[in-house]
């Protein structure tokens, strides 16, 4: 089942999530692409517009083998107050099982570095209109009758959510790491707390400084005798 996470709020586990990935795969038309394009939003928590906006050259590989996706911004995301950064390209990492499929589908098609990497196998664009239907029908065949009368998965854009809430609930939740989660994510980090804060465990009374915070906020020691007043000769 679905896990609430707080009310109204749903999100697919990696179950959940993989086995829409499989499914996609096993179309006979643009099985692997679709497969791909959805693996590089359900595990870099890209948009929808800016995993079909990947070309070739915009997957980097440095010289230890780490990758990344040079993720450039889109016209909706320009519009969005959620980023401060809107306009500037930002640099995701990669798993290794994304870079393994990204590389795959470059090597089975033989891309070059201006090639999108996401074009289905009959030449023609991968549109929204493609991916919703094959989302819907993926959606349909892998949760069960009572998930799919719920909000969970109901746009592909949950793959990206259920990415997101990932990376925040397996770090630290110290500052840096919700910063640099948000910047892979391109948003601000008061909008990902926000957007996000079911992702954020709660300290419990014990866990709390209390003596830190006591002294933190504590007023000056004030002198015992009152301190005479100047008078002017």
């Amino acid at each position: 089942m679905a896990a609430v996470v707080s009310e109204g709020t749903f999100h697919l586990s990696d179950r959940q999530s993989f086995a829409i990935l499989d499914w996609a795969a096993e179309r006979p038309q643009s099985g692997l692409v679709l497969r791909a394009f959805l693996a590089s939003i359900a595990l870099a928590a890209l948009r929808p517009g800016e995993a079909l906006a990947l070309r070739v050259r915009d997957v980097e590989i440095a010289e230890d083998g780490a990758t990344w996706l040079l993720v450039h911004p889109q016209a909706q995301e320009r519009r969005e107050k959620d980023s401060d950064r809107a306009g500037a390209v930002r640099r995701v990492p990669v798993c290794r099982a994304l870079a393994a499929i990204l590389k795959e589908e470059t090597i089975r098609r033989d891309l070059h570095p201006d090639d999108a990497i996401f074009v289905l196998d009959d030449g023609r664009p991968l549109t929204a209109e493609v991916y919703r239907k094959v989302w819907r029908q993926a959606r349909a065949a892998v949760l069960q009758a009572h998930e799919l009368d719920s909000p969970l998965g109901r746009h592909v854009s949950a793959l990206r959510d259920a990415r997101i809430a990932a990376w925040l609930k397996n770090g630290d939740q110290t500052a840096a790491h919700t910063l640099a989660v948000a910047e892979c994510a391109g948003m601000s980090a008061p909008r990902l707390a926000e957007r996000f804060a079911y992702c954020f465990r709660k300290p419990t009374r014990t866990e709390i400084p209390w003596d830190r915070l006591e002294a933190a906020l504590a007023l000056p020691d004030l002198p015992s005798q009152p301190t005479p007043i100047a008078r002017r000769p």
